[in-house]
């Protein structure tokens, strides 16, 4: 009887280990495809063409131009100007370095309040002024957060017009989320220019992530609904959709945005999850426009702002949180991987004032 006793708990006792066994297992094997990706990832990034990302150049050596134009042009006025010349072309340099006609006009009172009839002819008390009135202006927004779909894949749409180096930009962040160990679709939405396709081919090969491009289509708006189907089938972590770029003066496309976040809301409701606007940091004002016309039809959830290494209009970083509340993400300093960065307000500011 003892023994009968004994054999039905050691049967229990197997039961309940399998049963353990059989509902960790998929965590376990999930875990593991995870660490072989981050693996595999770190040791083809560099073999299948990426630029080396061995040397980060600091970031203020990347910003000198915006450094030069603003605080270098500001800092000259007060060294040559009475102070009330020097106020007036400090407005002007504002201007030019399209922070945004809202946030320069706040600066300048915000500067003309707080310091007294001393202070204003003090450039190092005005450079403190507007360093701190801009870090007050970024501090609310937190670019590291991504709105990351706990249940499935997380979708992102890419917008832009042509010429921002939205491809790019996909190409980068899909290699970056790959080599976190994140298992990523690319979606070659841009279904009316036939070399974006092209490029986005490329750029996953070299990300080592696969690409969603089916030949002979001209429907954006299916090929999302169909990655995004695939990505849910399949079980992507993450799924890039590429649009066409397009001018926010173009109603018709911009009304085809509409269309690709309605279809994709049919297979996970809360699609997309994040929608980022990849801008030009060349284009100044132009820039903060778009963004504006964007955000109209689709709401924005953040930007990226590339060429900022090229450009003297660095200060549309400060206009885009302060007259559209929106956050960037991730700014391009330059060609190599290692240069689409995390935005840090910081150290932004910091490489700016220099």
């Amino acid at each position: 009887m003892r023994e009968s006793h004994g054999d039905a708990l050691l049967g229990l006792l197997i039961f309940i280990a399998v049963l353990i066994l059989a509902i960790a297992l998929p965590f376990i094997l999930k875990a593991f495809k995870k660490k072989q990706r981050v693996e595999e990832s770190k040791s083809k990034l560099d073999v299948k063409g990426l630029p080396d990302s061995s040397a980060v150049i600091p970031l203020r050596v990347k910003l000198q131009n915006t450094n030069s134009s603003l605080i270098g042009r500001l800092k000259k006025a007060f060294e040559q100007e009475k102070a009330s010349i020097a106020l007036d072309q400090m407005e002007e340099v504002l201007f030019t370095s399209d922070i945004g006609p809202k946030t320069v006009e706040t600066l300048l009172g915000q500067v003309k309040t707080n310091l007294n009839s001393t202070e204003v002819k003090d450039f190092s008390k005005i450079s403190d002024s507007l360093k701190s009135q801009m870090s007050e202006i970024l501090k609310p927004y937190d670019p590291n957060f991504i709105n990351w779909n706990p249940s499935g894949p997380t979708v992102f749409l890419v917008l832009g017009v042509n010429g921002v180096g939205k491809t790019t930009t996909i190409g980068k962040l899909a290699a970056l989320w790959g080599s976190e160990g994140k298992k990523v679709l690319v979606a070659a939405g841009d279904t009316f220019r036939a070399a974006a396709s092209a490029q986005l081919k490329i750029w996953s090969e070299r990300a080592q992530v696969e690409i969603y491009a089916p030949e002979n289509t001209k429907d954006p708006s299916g090929v999302a609904f169909e990655a995004v189907q695939k990505a849910v089938n399949e079980k992507f972590d993450v799924v890039i959709l590429d649009t066409a770029g397009r001018l926010h003066t173009q109603n018709h496309l911009m009304e085809e945005l509409k269309k690709i976040n309605r279809v994709i809301t049919k297979i996970i409701p809360t699609a997309p999850h994040e929608a980022w606007i990849v801008l030009d940091a060349n284009s100044g004002q132009n820039a903060l426009i778009q963004a504006k016309e964007f955000n109209t039809h689709v709401k924005l959830t953040g930007a990226v702002v590339t060429k900022m290494d090229g450009t003297a209009k660095g200060g549309i970083i400060i206009g885009l949180h302060d007259e559209l509340g929106l956050a960037v993400k991730k700014i391009g300093v330059g060609e190599g991987l290692q240069d689409l960065r995390a935005f840090n307000a910081d150290e932004y500011l910091d490489a700016i004032f220099g």
